[in-house]
């Protein structure tokens, strides 16, 4: 399905090309079956000419409803149709990212419930994330949760297609989607989120949005610890 929706959409200005180019041919055609047909005495001359008639009308709005289905394709399901290959690796440096200095962040870290007891060092920084446009609000980055908790940010950017929000477990290279939407927020609840279904540990929440284009703005990131409750 994305293959078939981006091909459409690469090729918009050409299939329109095209159809315009039939569509202009039986359009003679129909103008000279109407005359034809017009202009017959006899009834099997006249007969014969209704039927071309019809026929090329029938083909000509054929057309006309290609053409008005390409349109809605790429004008309103593209933009809304998620597509997984176009976001799925701009975040994954995360992980990456050295450890050396990750204790002295944490240790920095003012928030005195970000971390209790903890296993192991967290990034407690934010990555991609815009404020104003696209930023989670809470949990904050490094924050411990637990339970079924409320997600709250900011989606507020121009020409809005859609936005979904993800999360990464430890060590896995797999994003696991929670759920998503296309209405702007603005310091809002974004959705929720059942960390009780998630075992204990290290994960990244990612806020992914995508324009009414198909274009991803960087995906807003953050590290966050699922605790007992």
């Amino acid at each position: 399905m994305e293959e078939l929706l981006a091909f459409l959409k690469q090729n918009e200005f050409g299939i329109y090309l095209l159809f315009g180019a039939i569509a202009f041919i039986y359009l003679l055609k129909l103008i000279s079956a109407m005359r034809e047909w017009q202009g017959t005495v006899f009834g099997l001359e006249r007969e014969s000419a209704q039927r071309r008639f019809a026929t090329t009308l029938s083909i000509l709005l054929l057309l006309i409803m290609f053409v008005f289905a390409e349109f809605m394709i790429v004008s309103f399901i593209a933009p809304t149709y998620p597509q997984t290959s176009a976001l799925p690796t701009t975040t994954l440096d995360v992980l990456a990212t050295p450890t050396v200095t990750l204790a002295a962040l944490v240790a920095g870290a003012s928030a005195p419930e970000a971390l209790p007891t903890p296993t192991s060092p967290l990034l407690v920084t934010e990555e991609g994330c815009i404020p104003g446009q696209i930023e989670w609000l809470s949990p904050t980055a490094g924050q411990a949760i637990s339970g079924s908790i409320e997600l709250n940010g900011t989606v507020n950017v121009p020409n809005l297609g859609f936005y979904k929000y993800e999360f990464l477990q430890g060590d896995s290279d797999v994003w696991g989607s929670i759920a998503g939407g296309n209405v702007p927020k603005l310091n809002g609840v974004i959705g929720f989120w059942n960390t009780s279904l998630r075992e204990p540990g290290d994960y990244l929440l990612r806020l992914v949005v995508v324009d009414n284009q198909n274009q991803p703005f960087p995906a807003c990131v953050i590290p966050v610890r699922v605790v007992q409750p």
